[in-house]
């Protein structure tokens, strides 16, 4: 089913459940062992349709909207992306699960870090997706703000049409683009410009990487400019015993440019290796 198609008819399926004081969408599909997928920015839930298809056959799969996105409430924003690793952890006491496998793809990833911070302990193993561990520089601060007065002014669309040729490898095809430019466009202005300033007001989490005890898989597309396989690398050398799976001609966001691929590596590294046929697809790059 196509991305857009999914997210058409699902979102209004979804459930809502009232979080610190906003109404949070999510989906809540399949048994088994909890894995929370934690969204990239400008994106939603919605983003996420293939992992659930794939791994809500053996797994409990969370995939909550985050404040100021998708279903979520609409008309403000995240504060902090403190305030939205709160919001992960609330919903998890909602759905009465203790710990969960945490997934954080982009901003997602910052989000990990903070739920690190905060929530220790509430995360079973951890996957970080073309992310980076390091705080913005004062240019990429700058250009965020940027980023939100020209969401305020202008809404979604112009920031769709300034950030998918980022979020995107050169040979993503025009359906993939397009179903990514749907996803960010149904989003909310103010929640984007929000998102934009609490990115640039998160901390340096280079030294959280020396303190995860707990199994970490890193996945990166290869072809990812906004956070290059560089980033990944350096990560993976600074947290033990994790490990690192590139995917070949993926852009930023991986996950929808090889879903399958991006689909198996958290499978195998949950289930172990036997599970990488159920996933679909192989996986392109190094365990």
């Amino acid at each position: 089913m196509p991305l857009f198609d999914w997210f058409s008819r699902k979102s209004a399926a979804g459930a809502s459940a009232t979080v610190n004081g906003i109404a949070l969408a999510y989906r809540d599909e399949g048994q088994g062992e909890p894995i929370v997928l934690v969204h990239a920015f400008p994106l939603s839930g919605a983003m996420w349709e293939d992992q659930i298809d794939a791994l809500a056959t053996r797994f409990r799969v969370v995939a909550p909207d985050l404040r100021g996105f998708g279903a979520s409430a609409r008309g403000s924003g995240m504060a902090s992306l403190d305030q939205a690793a709160d919001d992960v952890a609330a919903l998890l006491d909602h759905l009465q699960i203790e710990r969960a496998t945490l997934v954080g793809l982009s901003m997602g990833g910052y989000i990990a870090f903070a739920m690190l911070r905060r929530h220790r302990a509430r995360i079973a193993r951890l996957v970080l997706a073309d992310t980076r561990a390091g705080a913005d520089s004062e240019e990429g601060r700058l250009g965020r703000e940027q980023s939100a007065q020209l969401a305020e002014q202008n809404g979604a669309g112009a920031i769709a049409e300034q950030m998918l040729p980022r979020l995107l490898s050169a040979g993503a095809s025009a359906a993939v683009r397009d179903e990514v430019r749907k996803i960010v466009v149904a989003n909310d202005r103010a929640g984007i410009a929000a998102a934009q300033r609490a990115m640039a007001a998160r901390p340096d989490s280079n030294s959280l990487l020396a303190t995860i005890d707990i199994p970490t898989l890193l996945i990166v597309g290869a072809a990812d400019v906004l956070t290059p396989p560089d980033e990944a690398r350096a990560m993976q050398r600074a947290i033990a015993h994790s490990t690192l799976v590139e995917i070949a001609g993926a852009g930023h966001l991986a996950n929808i440019e090889a879903p399958d691929e991006f689909s198996a590596a958290i499978e195998a590294f949950i289930a172990g290796p036997q599970a990488l046929g159920r996933a679909g697809g192989g996986l392109a790059g190094q365990w």
